[in-house]
């Protein structure tokens, strides 16, 4: 479960992204699949690692300013930034400095409640779905493939070498974590399909957070329920663990040459 969170992170609150078209899903795929080929290879090479904690670094880095981001501009418009940095820093730092059977255990706990919530919400909107939205009618063009390939490399690829290193400092096993991997990645996927299905590609890529304004279309009955705030806590949650994990390789590689004992 923590590696679904990981995956989830602070791709869920921004894909797809501005530049995406209708081979936006097809791209995510072929960066998942890049991803399952980094994944194995940081697990068997031990020099890898070290290029890993830059990339560690960075996706720490970009996970906590896209979260405050959408904070300061979505939820607390009119709160100055320090006082936003002071409640996201303090459970932040709390889970940076725990061991890691208590992160592990949070994220079991977490990560169900929000798989949970992304199914839910899903089958919540699947009455507005258009299916015309992902359909392709012609073979793809090589070059626009790979474009939107390339725009999920930064969210879905480089991120599985940080969490593979993790897995293998903590002596998980290779099993879990990569079942993790594909579980993570399923719902990441779902949620764009989500946004894509309500929405359509040129609409969701406009949007600035498109799975919360997917969820903030849910109805029941003839009542209108906003109910993007539960998207909140997915994405607190997951911005929480994803720069947990990416700090806690980078002081285990600083501070110990031990693996540690979970």
């Amino acid at each position: 479960m923590l590696a679904v969170l990981f995956v989830l992170g602070e791709s869920i609150i921004n894909l797809p992204l501005k530049n995406a078209n209708k081979l936006t899903f097809l791209g995510f795929i072929i960066s998942f699949l890049l991803s399952l080929l980094v994944f194995y290879a940081v697990l068997r090479v031990d020099l890898l690692k070290y290029p890993v904690l830059f990339v560690a670094l960075y996706t720490a880095g970009n996970t906590f300013i896209t979260f405050l981001n959408f904070i300061s501009k979505n939820l607390l418009t009119k709160t100055q930034n320090i006082f936003i940095l002071i409640i996201f820093l303090l459970p932040l730092l709390y889970f940076c400095f725990k061991k890691q059977n208590e992160i592990l255990n949070f994220s079991l706990i977490s990560g169900l409640l929000c798989g949970g919530l992304i199914i839910f919400f899903f089958f919540a909107t699947f009455k507005d779905f258009n299916f015309e939205n992902i359909y392709i009618y012609s073979f793809p063009n090589i070059k626009n493939l790979f474009s939107q390939s390339v725009m999920y490399i930064k969210s879905v690829t480089l991120p599985i070498a940080v969490l593979a290193l993790y897995a293998k400092q903590i002596g998980a096993s290779k099993k879990s974590a990569f079942c993790g991997v594909l579980v993570g990645n399923l719902f990441l996927l779902i949620t764009i399909f989500n946004s894509i299905l309500l929405f359509g590609t040129t609409l969701s890529a406009k949007l600035l957070y498109p799975y919360g304004s997917a969820i903030s279309t849910v109805t029941f009955g003839n009542l209108f329920s906003r109910l993007d705030g539960f998207s909140y806590f997915i994405y607190f949650v997951s911005a929480v663990i994803k720069i947990a994990v990416c700090v806690n390789i980078i002081k285990y590689e600083i501070f110990t040459n031990k693996k540690d004992q979970v």
